[in-house]
């Protein structure tokens, strides 16, 4: 569908769809980006930011991977922080590998 600005551009609607509305990550996806965060020590912060979810997410998401041993606490410079554990890189391998497969990159 075509639509004309206030200024007179003629724009396709359809197309800046996606940029209105965009989707939802998988839950997937943001254990990969947790998970890669981790892998260099990062604290809940961090994870916050550079995952880009909140912190409310950030909780269950850490919880999950915590008790699945894919992460694991650590104390770096006399703070708590989060590390990737060897299974954690393990599973951020394989993820990596399945969005590769299915995005064709």
């Amino acid at each position: 569908m075509w639509e004309r600005t206030k200024s007179g551009t003629l724009l396709n609607s359809y197309a800046l769809e996606p940029l209105l509305s965009p989707k939802p990550r998988d839950s997937l996806l943001i254990i990969r980006d947790i998970l890669a965060v981790a892998a260099k020590r990062a604290s809940k912060t961090e994870i916050v930011y550079r995952s880009n979810i909140n912190f409310v997410a950030a909780e269950k998401y850490i919880t999950r991977l915590l008790l699945r041993g894919m992460l694991e606490t650590v104390v770096d410079e006399g703070k708590s922080k989060f590390q990737t554990t060897p299974l954690g890189i393990e599973a951020l391998s394989k993820l990596t590998e399945v969005q590769k497969l299915v995005e064709g990159t």
